[in-house]
């Protein structure tokens, strides 16, 4: 375990079982534990004792494991981090089976996003490919981190979710609007599917 670290420089890495579940995190805290048992933890405690005479992983181990979901903000990882004093945590999906791992360098990369690479992201992903509009329709303006939209979309239920597609790309911080709708769909029911008032040519079942 101590080579796989040095190996990749890394301070810890996730332990999964056959099926790929996160059971727990081992770090080099972990092995400084096993070498030096009664430097960090309470002398006597039941977790010291473990550690200092583990032979594997699963005996070295810390768990359970503090994990992040795929889908989750990244605000939410950055407060897990911050909470528990990791440096990184194991991502999964909805099963527990691990996807990958993200750290402290990945989440200051996103902040670190420049405005140019935020605006092109809202045009691009957010408005052209998810929203099916011209991009050139809305005005866009991205200053640190902050994305300003102005102008007019066709229906008032496209705007929430506009902005809430924005607050998901990665180093937005906040978003402001002055979007006007042409058409106000707010309260308007959905045209049921199927022929309506026409009686069913299905012969009953008796």
């Amino acid at each position: 375990m101590a080579l796989l670290l040095a190996s990749w420089n890394i301070s810890g890495a996730p332990v999964v079982d056959e099926d790929g579940k996160v059971l727990g995190v081992v770090s080099q805290g972990d092995l400084l534990e096993r070498e030096a048992p009664h430097g960090l933890l309470k002398p006597g405690s039941r977790q010291a004792k473990r550690k200092a005479g583990a032979a594997f992983v699963a005996d070295l181990m810390t768990a359970p494991a503090v994990v992040v979901r795929a889908d989750d903000d990244v605000t939410v990882a950055a407060k897990l981090l911050e909470e528990h004093h990791f440096h990184r945590l194991p991502v999964v999906d909805d099963e527990g089976t691990l996807v990958g791992v993200v750290s402290r360098s990945d989440l200051l990369r996103v902040f670190l996003r420049t405005d140019r690479e935020i605006r092109d992201e809202v045009l691009e992903e957010v408005l052209l490919r998810e929203m099916a509009m011209d991009p050139a329709s809305l005005y866009v303006s991205v200053h640190n981190g902050i994305v300003t939209l102005n102008g007019t979309v066709e229906r008032q239920s496209m705007i929430p979710v506009i902005v809430a597609l924005i607050r998901r790309v990665d180093g937005v911080v906040e978003v402001r609007q002055t979007l006007q709708a042409r058409f106000d769909d707010r309260g308007v029911s959905p045209t049921p599917s199927g022929p309506a008032g026409v009686l069913s040519r299905k012969r009953p079942t008796y």
